[in-house]
């Protein structure tokens, strides 16, 4: 029989294990903010692909969303778009692939089908009206068909027409056969039709920005060896990147190696630059998850926005695809390919509208968080990734739980432990699977509740949390 003294000592040992294994459980996340240490928000990076620019129910839509920046044409329509008639032709160029896009185009033309120039224009000179200045629109000009004579009258005609053209895309995607014609059919077929058109803009309009398209795929080596050439005749690469499963329906397994889309994302930014040191344009990307936009992509969409500001260096333009597309989604989508009425919005539109009402227009802050390692499956990433801003002087932290636990979280700014939180507000989810819709006016933040000025993340949320200046 163990004597009192030894009962007592195996009771308070059990407690102080207790203690420390809920010390260890309960340890926060720490977010240290220099507020001296600042740079503002690029908010080109917040731009995006929207479709539609015709009718005047399009038009409306466009001009509801009021993009940050935005690109046209948008995809691989943009390598057989003819500026002159505002459609799409291949001009009858034939090599082996051609019969992919062939019969889209015919049928494009036998209907009459346009790329909505016009309706842009007229969003433009609204925008200038409403707010002073245009859109903000990176080009997409046609490297495949078109000469540098034809170039230079394209960007001619469209500054004539009151719109600024200063950054310029020399064809989409053109590592893939099916999207070449003969002239661009090989890599130095592509790299001379690309030199030789930025040469003809740069004498035309000696501020404009070209970029070349380079693969994030290894098995083009050899083909991003010879585009990049030398580096010196373009001031940027385009490149599109798109992590996790596609249409089809994702195992658990799958859905939590979305997670790691930030590491995936860095990994070919690093891989394009190995070619030339070059600012890149992300002028695609984006999170998939199946078909619907479910959580677990709109948390890692949020998470890869975080990566992107703290590479403003590196990424001088970002535009997601697509807002109103068959895919990723910003609004429900109904019939026609047309945004669904009444009109609600994505998780994945959720997301963008919280970051752009934080990051646009501010001032990012030195940020630093510690936080433990989450095993993804198909990578390591942070459990917590933050970042904290100044806008219209309010001191605003942006911070995401990726685990499936709460994660309390301690601020210090400036050496300031005791700073005072004035609000908290989520969006959390139940489960990494789980899609919503809200109403298009909906808030999708809710209020979360303080408890003695502690912060809890929520598990699988994106907390907008703001400090009190005092």
């Amino acid at each position: 029989m163990k004597s009192t003294s030894t009962v007592i000592a195996i009771v308070l040992a059990l407690c102080i294990f207790s203690f420390v294994g809920e010390s260890l459980a309960e340890k926060p996340s720490v977010l240290v903010v220099n507020t001296t240490v600042f740079e503002p928000v690029n908010n080109a990076l917040l731009g995006y692909n929207i479709l539609h620019f015709k009718s005047q129910g399009e038009q409306d839509f466009v001009n509801r969303m009021d993009p940050v920046a935005m690109r046209f044409p948008d995809g691989v329509w943009g390598n057989f778009y003819d500026w002159e008639t505002d459609g799409f032709t291949n001009h009858g160029h034939e090599h082996r692939r051609s019969d992919v896009y062939a019969p889209v185009l015919a049928k494009w033309k036998e209907r009459g089908i346009k790329g909505g120039f016009d309706g842009l224009k007229k969003l433009n000179d609204q925008k200038k009206q409403r707010d002073g200045a245009g859109h903000n629109i990176v080009w997409l000009y046609n490297a495949a068909f078109d000469s540098p004579e034809k170039n230079v009258a394209r960007i001619q005609d469209s500054i004539e027409k009151g719109f600024v053209v200063r950054d310029i895309e020399l064809g989409n995607e053109q590592f893939w056969l099916t999207q070449v014609s003969n002239q661009t059919l090989t890599p130095e077929g592509y790299r001379d039709s690309a030199r030789g058109i930025s040469k003809a803009l740069k004498q035309a309009q000696p501020d404009v920005r070209v970029s070349v398209t380079l693969s994030w795929r290894n098995q083009h080596d050899r083909w991003n060896k010879i585009v990049a050439d030398d580096g010196q005749y373009f001031d940027a690469i385009s490149l599109h990147k798109y992590s996790g499963p596609g249409k089809d329906e994702p195992k658990d397994d799958q859905l939590k190696a979305v997670l790691a889309g930030r590491k995936h994302l860095a990994e070919s930014a690093a891989y394009v630059r190995s070619f030339a040191k070059k600012p890149i344009w992300l002028t695609e990307w984006g999170l998939n998850a199946g078909e619907d936009a479910k959580a677990v992509a709109a948390l890692t969409m949020a998470d890869c926005y975080l990566y992107l500001f703290e590479n403003q260096d590196t990424f001088d333009r970002a535009n997601w695809f697509s807002v109103n597309g068959v895919a990723r989604s910003f609004v429900a989508m109904g019939k026609n390919r047309r945004p669904a009425e009444p009109m609600q919005k994505t998780a994945f539109g959720c997301v963008h509208e919280i970051m752009r009402g934080i990051f646009e227009d501010a001032d990012l802050l030195s940020t630093d968080v510690e936080t433990p390692p989450l095993d993804t499956g198909a990578g390591i990433v942070d459990t917590v990734t933050a970042r904290a801003v100044k806008k219209d002087g309010r001191l605003v932290i942006f911070a995401i739980n990726l685990s499936d636990k709460p994660r309390p979280l301690a601020i210090t700014i400036d050496q300031d432990k005791q700073r005072s939180v004035l609000t908290h507000e989520a969006l959390a989810f139940d489960a990494i699977g789980e899609t919503r819709l809200l109403d298009i006016d909906a808030n999708p933040l809710e209020s979360t509740e303080l408890t003695n000025d502690r912060i809890t993340l929520a598990p699988l949320s994106i907390n907008k949390i703001v400090m009190n200046n005092d």
